[in-house]
């Protein structure tokens, strides 16, 4: 028997895997050996482990294991070489387990060794008495330990092979990256599984080097892509893009490659890269860089406000002080009455931008809050006709107005804010009409269950371009010459945008520049419930003769304001500086109406309010509390009721509501007299 010859046959046949390769050469050693028993053991910390196994009556199991000191073997590995006996019984081997246990008389085996590993050993042993073995029979165990190594090392090479490709494919998945190559020579592409994933088509799916391009976006990326492989091809420029492509499924996608080429003797024979899906990534930096953009505007449009503001404040500012200071040395009643109308009107001026600022912060920060009640919708725009007819005369411009509305419909919504729509609208036809007329059209139908509020305001005035119309309604927008010519903050009519929205409504505008505007607001308005008076302020006379006032406030001006306003009404007031001292003044003394301040060092309104409608002080509980702050929202307002406060009246107040709420405490004492 050529033993090479038939070691070759078994070892390179491709049709036989590793195990049924090593069981032919087991039993092709038992042949050379003319021995019983074949093992392929691995040794695992002093455990011998049958791995592969040939026996007479197979009654030895693979996976059986031994103490590696009770088997032949370690004196195998003790030598590092093959070791064989052919008499066990007379050797120095004779009191060994083995021999002691199994009376294993013959034995060849050698050391299986994968790279500076031992692995185990391959070994034939029988119960008989053998020849001697020749060097040729070492020579043969050997060889077959070395296969063994060796297919064993490569064994262990393609599992880590397949792991490692198993694990890139993972993170493949994980980090949305695949691979991809073109074969130039045989113009072939190949894609990885997650680059297929990518462009969402099937495994089966084989592109070319045309197709794939195509995928990407018409435009810029496909040129970008295109580019980046020709000069690849002719100069080996890498590249690294980031690119838009439509995958298979007609969906929009970012994507990050990375291309670079492969030479032989000077010519281009083979692309690879990677392909990323960097869709999220993009779309957190776009939405970072509006951001940034939003935030940036909205610096520059703090700082035009903070200018703008400036400036228009300055101007009534000047008119108060202007007139206030000349009053100082004015002896002449005429003129003296005439320069105070004029701080007056400038006083209104200023607070109505203030209020504007006031009302853009609000919505630009969510804060405004509507407040419904029920009210004759009639009501709202008989009166601001009447109140901007005056003006309009005053100017020299007709003012028509066509209010179709039902004398008995109740609505229920912010009638002040539904005021101040129609106030801005007015007073910028006002504002821009300098001949002509302005026609206000109301109109009102109900449209279950709402009623659909009709507001039509047409001027003849200056009209805008088309360019301007765009911006129309975005904060602090005028344009230039009329800034110079009438002024204003450029807040009026981006709240109006605003309030309208709150209500559910719509807006519309026509304009022709130096024709006229026209501005159309349709907005829903739930039904409201008619409400009944409880009392005529005519039906009967008024006395204040015997009324008890306390002023509570820290500030020193306020109070003095205050006592001014009262000393018109013939009241003289007590006055506290804080909520403490208003307890005490309490105390000793019985009010009937307490203007109290909200905000106050030591003890504020709102507490000392409570503790006042806590104590027995009596008449207390019936004593009238009137809210007297700049605090002024729907929260505040809610803040100072839940303390037991009965009026509200926001600071700078008119003389009217100070008025109101003598009223209101006298009708009570009246109604109790």
């Amino acid at each position: 028997m050529n033993f090479l010859r038939s070691f070759h046959d078994i070892v390179s046949d491709q049709t036989q895997s590793f195990d049924e390769k090593v069981d032919k050469l087991l039993k092709f050693g038992l042949e050379v050996f003319d021995l019983e028993i074949a093992i392929v053991s691995k040794v695992i910390d002093g455990t011998y482990l049958v791995k592969h196994v040939i026996t007479p009556d197979n009654s030895l199991p693979v996976g059986t294991t031994f103490d590696l000191e009770g088997t032949y073997c370690v004196h195998t590995l003790a030598a590092g070489s093959a070791v064989a006996f052919n008499k066990a019984s007379t050797s120095c081997v004779a009191n060994h387990p083995c021999y002691l246990n199994f009376k294993l008389e013959s034995y060849i085996g050698a050391p299986i060794i994968v790279g500076e590993e031992i692995y185990g050993t391959v070994n034939f042993s029988a119960a008989k008495v053998s020849p001697p073995f020749s060097d040729q029979a070492y020579d043969y165990v050997e060889l077959l330990a070395q296969w063994l190594g060796v297919e064993e090392a490569r064994k262990r090479a393609t599992e880590q092979l397949i792991q490692n490709n198993s694990t890139l494919l993972k993170l493949e998945s994980v980090a949305k990256i695949g691979t991809w190559e073109v074969d130039l020579l045989l113009d072939k592409v190949t894609w990885s599984e997650q680059t297929r994933r990518i462009y969402q088509v099937p495994s089966s799916y084989q592109p070319d080097l045309e197709s794939a391009i195509e995928f990407f976006t018409a435009g810029k990326s496909r040129d970008s892509i295109t580019n980046a492989v020709e000069t690849a091809i002719e100069s080996g420029n890498k590249w690294d893009l980031e690119l838009q492509l439509i995958t298979a499924n007609n969906q929009s996608i970012w994507v990050s490659t990375l291309g670079e080429a492969e030479f032989v003797d000077d010519k281009c024979v083979r692309l690879f890269g990677t392909l990323q899906d960097v869709t999220e990534s993009v779309e957190l930096r776009e939405e970072l860089k509006n951001k940034k953009a939003l935030a940036e505007r909205m610096l520059e449009d703090r700082s035009m406000l903070l200018a703008k503001i400036s400036h228009e404040l300055r101007t009534p500012l000047n008119g108060i002080i202007g007139m206030l200071t000349t009053l100082l040395d004015e002896q002449n009643e005429e003129r003296r009455v005439e320069k105070l109308k004029v701080a007056l009107r400038s006083a209104d001026i200023l607070l109505s931008i203030i209020n504007e600022v006031l009302d853009f912060s609000k919505i630009n920060h969510g804060e405004l809050k509507l407040e419904p009640n029920h009210f004759l919708l009639k009501t709202i725009f008989v009166d601001l006709a009447s109140l901007y007819l005056p003006l309009f005369k005053d100017k020299n411009v007709d003012f028509q107005t066509s209010i179709k509305i039902d004398d008995n419909c109740w609505a229920y919504c912010d009638n002040a804010r539904l005021s101040q729509i129609l106030s801005n609208l007015l007073s910028n036809a006002l504002k821009f009409t300098e001949s002509g007329g302005v026609n206000l059209t109301v109109s009102s139908f109900e449209q279950a269950p709402k009623i659909m509020l009709d507001i039509t305001v047409s001027d003849s005035g200056r009209g805008m371009t088309k360019e301007f119309l765009k911006s129309l309604f975005s904060p602090f927008t005028q344009e230039v010459d009329v800034t110079k010519s009438v002024g204003g903050t450029g807040l009026g009519l981006a709240i109006v945008k605003e309030l309208v929205d709150y209500m559910h409504g719509t807006i519309a505008v026509q304009s022709t520049l130096n024709k006229g505007t026209t501005f159309n607001i349709q907005i829903p308005l739930e039904i409201g419930t008619a409400q009944v008076e409880h009392f005529e302020r005519n039906a009967f006379e008024v006395s204040i003769e015997d009324l008890s006032v306390l002023v509570v406030d820290d500030n020193q001006i306020n109070r003095l304001v205050l006592e001014a306003s009262l000393d018109k009404l013939n009241i003289k007031a007590d006055f506290a500086v804080d909520g403490q001292d208003a307890i005490f003044k309490c105390e000793q003394k019985q009010y009937n109406l307490i203007f109290m301040d909200c905000v106050m060092p030591q003890l504020d309104g709102l507490e000392a309010t409570k503790i006042l409608r806590k104590t027995n002080l009596s008449p207390i509980g019936d004593t009238l509390i009137v809210a007297l702050t700049a605090n002024t929202s729907a929260t505040d307002k809610v803040a100072c009721k839940e303390a037991g406060m009965d009026m509200f009246i926001s600071k700078p107040f008119k003389l009217h509501s100070i008025e109101e709420a003598v009223i209101r405490v006298s009708e009570q004492l009246a109604s109790k007299g």
